[in-house]
């Protein structure tokens, strides 16, 4: 399993408080129901795992249109 994608899918069952079953094309925000400040918990919790930084204001929502669309965002910062 790719080490990203792990590190996210873990951020995600933190931030939910709940076991979901985690695809590469899950919608992060229409299948998991993330509301707006478990998106931020989710970003910085993230960033604290990968060691990155997200500029969240100007963060492409496409990239929440899928588990793996966010892993492909997060892989390219530094």
């Amino acid at each position: 399993m790719d080490p990203v994608f792990s590190t996210v899918s873990t951020c995600l069952h933190k931030v939910l408080g709940r076991e979901v079953s985690i695809e590469p094309e899950t919608n992060i925000i229409s299948d998991l129901g993330l509301d707006s400040l478990q998106m931020i918990e989710f970003l910085l919790t993230v960033e604290d795992a990968l060691e990155v930084e997200l500029d969240f204001e100007n963060m492409d929502m496409d990239y929440l249109q899928s588990v793996d669309a966010f892993c492909h965002f997060v892989s390219t910062r530094d």
